[in-house]
């Protein structure tokens, strides 16, 4: 839901800076942007605010910490080792 520039957030002033981010920076990587609406406004997201907490933790560290390219895996797009980096650090 973050490749569309029109949605992308902006850092505000109270979080910055995030993940290298400046007050007023448009997040455009999409992992950091997702990452960053589900730590500063989950009511964005109903369906991830009406989580528990452990189960916001985990949806937030598959989607947001592994780095997991679901279109490069399901299209055999690159070799295992670029889709699987995250994974063996984790």
């Amino acid at each position: 839901i973050m490749k569309m520039a029109m949605i992308l957030p902006e850092v505000q002033k109270e979080h910055a800076p995030y993940h290298g981010y400046a007050a007023g920076d448009t997040i455009a990587d999409h992992d950091l942007a997702l990452s960053y609406i589900m730590d500063h406004y989950p009511q964005m997201l109903p369906s991830f605010r009406d989580l528990e907490p452990a189960e916001k933790r985990s949806v937030q560290f598959t989607q947001c910490n592994l780095c997991f390219n679901h279109g490069w895996f399901v299209q055999a797009e690159a070799p295992p080792g670029a889709i699987f980096t995250k994974f063996r650090e984790a």
